[in-house]
């Protein structure tokens, strides 16, 4: 479970980095997937259901 909880974590700092460069410069309003995951980077709360959800919200910011 903890494996898998440091794999989800990992994915999610790599989209947060992804959705943070096509956000560009000047972004007036931060999505809430953007924020959830920033104070999920800060402090952790989330279980492996939250984190896949998070995870999920970010990749969809992607597409």
């Amino acid at each position: 479970m903890e494996e898998e909880k440091a794999r989800l974590q990992q994915e999610i700092s790599v989209a947060m980095e992804q959705v943070m460069e096509n956000l560009g410069d000047g972004t007036l309003v931060i999505p809430d997937p953007v924020q959830r995951g920033l104070a999920e980077t800060t402090n952790p709360t989330l279980d492996v259901e939250g984190l896949r959800a998070l995870r999920d919200d970010l990749n969809h910011l992607l597409r």
